[in-house]
């Protein structure tokens, strides 16, 4: 009994032994499974390791623990040739599929050696008819390379021309023709000529027609449009401009100077039959630079705060240079008046050295009658030069505030350099124009005003020297008297 017992122990022992090199072998097996069986092989080896285990389990005699084992070594080999199976069907599977595409490759070098053959008996042929062509156009080459070339001078012209305006577009033919894609034909030279032939009449006549008119505001009208041949079109008294990318015609946001309107009307509605107008030779480029000439106004503000302080000079000088202007002339005439009658007593300068002469307190003493000459001579001379150092300071600051302006512009300009660089000179161009316009504004000032200062100045120094000469004749005179 004990000697079965002991077998019967080392055969449990080798059976669970075995149990675990099956189990380990399973798990190997399941690790280098591939992806696409790898979750159902492990789910059925998982649920036959729980059979078993529950088989074992269950076991209650040597003959069905025996029973057990050979059922689950059974199982594995049986899943081990299932598995060298699915090997071998993927093996000769990958093999098949080498075969397909070794034999795709071959046919597409094959077929690609075959287009090669082609492409260069192609390049053979080509070469042939375009050597044929060559010596079957003869002459037609510079035919057509003259016509690319005028079609090429002709399509900018056509494009930018107020013709365009009044029969639309005309260019896509000749567009057509530069680009030089195909050769023109008969009919498309034929068609370029007569597109020349229209343009070269429709310069020479004055036409009218309806057509959509942009105003200054941006609102689009129609109106009645007056085109004198290619130079200029006239609307409501407008001069207008052709804007080639819309086909549309723009009324000019500022008339150019120098026109009448009352003229152009009268030339619109065909008053007269001769009517005067002007007409911009350069077909508009003259018409946009005057329009685009600023006003006075326009450059008295690029100036800036330092130009409307000159200009305020200016006028405080040229208001103070007229104020004493008119005193002179007035005291002139009426030294002119006591001159031509002596018994005038007006209580002037003139009168009152007279009467300074012929006081006769003044008569016992000569001193005190020079004295008082030369108060009256004093009095005079100060009220005559009166406003003229002012008048003075003005015309000698206006160009300092000029140079000022000048300054002040170059130094934004710089500033504007330094931020922005030198490519754009439009960014450069508000301190250039401060620096111009105040210059030009100091110099415009300081001249009259200096000159009126000349003028005024010599007025009064000719008015005083006569007051000396005068007091200088009426004391000799009084002196000779005494004696």
């Amino acid at each position: 009994m004990s000697r079965v017992s002991g077998v019967s122990g080392v055969l449990l022992r080798w059976v669970v032994g075995s149990l675990l090199v099956t189990a380990c072998a399973v798990s190997v097996a399941q690790a280098a499974e591939s992806a696409e069986g790898a979750e159902a092989a492990e789910s059925a080896e998982i649920g036959a390791a729980k059979s078993e285990q529950g088989a074992l389990e269950q076991a209650m005699t040597l003959e069905d623990l025996v029973r057990s084992v050979r059922d689950a070594n059974a199982a594995a080999s049986a899943r081990l040739q299932e598995r060298e199976r699915r090997f071998i069907a993927a093996r000769d599977e990958r093999e098949r599929l080498l075969r397909e595409v070794r034999q795709q490759r071959v046919a597409a070098e094959r077929e690609a050696d075959q287009l090669r053959a082609a492409f260069a008996e192609a390049e053979e042929v080509l070469a042939d008819l375009e050597t044929e062509l060559d010596k079957n156009a003869g002459d037609l080459r510079e035919v057509f390379s003259v016509v690319r070339q005028v079609s090429g001078d002709v399509a900018p012209m056509l494009q930018n021309s107020l013709v365009s305006a009044q029969l639309g577009e005309r260019i896509t033919l000749v567009e057509r023709l530069a680009s030089g894609e195909t050769n023109p034909s008969a009919a498309d030279m034929r068609e370029l000529w007569l597109s020349l032939l229209d343009e070269m009449q429709q310069s020479g006549r004055v036409q009218r027609f309806e057509a959509d008119v942009i105003a200054a505001n941006g609102e689009q009208q129609r109106s009645q449009v007056t085109r004198i041949g290619t130079f200029n079109a006239l609307a409501d008294g407008q001069y207008l401009r052709y804007l080639p990318e819309s086909g549309k015609l723009l009324a000019l946001a500022r008339q150019p100077t120098g026109t009448n309107m009352a003229d152009v009307v009268q030339f619109e509605q065909q008053a007269t039959p001769l009517a005067t107008v002007a007409v911009d030779p350069s077909r508009g480029a003259i018409l946009a630079l005057v329009v685009q000439t600023p006003e006075m106004q326009e450059r008295v503000a690029q100036g800036g705060v330092i130009g409307y302080l000159i200009l305020l000079i200016g006028a405080l000088g040229l208001v103070l240079g007229v104020y004493r202007l008119v005193s002179i002339l007035v005291t002139q005439r009426q030294i002119r008046a006591d001159r031509a009658d002596p018994n005038n007593h007006s209580g002037h300068t003139w009168s009152r050295l007279h009467e300074v002469a012929e006081d006769p307190a003044y008569q016992a003493d000569a001193n005190a009658l020079a004295a008082k000459l030369d108060e009256v001579v004093a009095t005079e001379a100060e009220q005559l030069n009166r406003g003229l150092p002012t008048l003075a300071i003005f015309a000698a600051v206006s160009p300092l505030l000029g140079l000022l302006g000048t300054v002040t512009g170059m130094i934004e300009t710089f500033q504007v350099i330094t931020l922005f660089g030198a490519g754009d000179p439009r960014l450069m161009s508000g301190g250039i124009s401060q620096a111009l316009i105040t210059t030009q504004l100091g110099l415009a000032v300081a001249i009259p005003l200096l000159l009126l200062h000349s003028f005024l100045q010599g007025r009064a120094g000719r008015m005083v020297a006569l007051f000396d000469q005068t007091a200088t004749d009426l004391f000799a005179r009084r002196r000779a008297g005494e004696g």
